[in-house]
């Protein structure tokens, strides 16, 4: 909707280019890392490895429940063993796994309160 007409007027000043933005022949060769490091300290902002992109986009998906045979396809990894062994240091697959832990029972109320940071003299 908001980028169409701009996208539009890019594509009439590209003229009848297959591509609407520019196209870096270094993304060509494989070299996107190489370019993403000199745009983003070209804007001072510290590097980071290409790799994190991927990760943190599939990694944001997965977290809102976007199916993860999906996100494997859209990414371009070949099976999801190969995809899984980036988030599982995210955690998104243990995502809600604590959730029926209790730590007190609802009905149960506690009547003493402990300050375990004043330490008190005497009694423990």
């Amino acid at each position: 909707m908001f980028l169409s007409p701009i996208l539009k007027e890019l594509k009439l000043k590209t003229g009848a280019g297959e591509f609407v933005l520019p196209r870096r022949s270094a993304w060509d060769k494989g070299e996107q890392a190489r370019e993403m490091s000199k745009f983003l300290v070209g804007l001072g902002l510290p590097p980071i490895r290409f790799h994190d992109l991927s990760t943190t986009w599939a990694t944001l998906l997965l977290s809102r429940g976007v199916e993860p045979i999906r996100v494997m396809k859209m990414g371009g990894w070949s099976d999801m063993k190969t995809m899984m062994i980036s988030f599982r240091k995210a955690g998104v697959d243990l995502r809600g796994a604590t959730d029926a832990m209790t730590l007190h029972e609802a009905s149960r109320t506690t009547e003493t309160v402990h300050d375990f940071q004043r330490r008190e003299t005497g009694n423990c």
